[in-house]
């Protein structure tokens, strides 16, 4: 078992968003990461590119303490 077993989600990860909101962005990330692997299957650079960057905002979001200030 490690740490984030033992502690809720909401309290390692974004901890000013509702469980909801967690839930939320969490199946956001995992539908945008289904998309990019298919845009690199299908050798769709580009667009593979854009999914990528929307995960990295999906994971910014995720750390971010305050969900209305965005990080540099």
């Amino acid at each position: 078992m490690n740490i984030a077993e033992t502690m809720e989600p909401s309290k390692t990860l974004a901890p000013n968003r509702s469980e909801e909101e967690l839930r939320e962005l969490m199946a956001l990330a995992r539908l945008l990461t289904f998309a990019q692997g298919t845009a690199k299957g299908l050798n769709a650079n580009f667009v593979e590119y854009c999914l990528d960057m929307a995960v990295s905002g999906i994971l910014e979001e995720l750390h971010s303490s305050d969900k209305f200030k965005l990080r540099n």
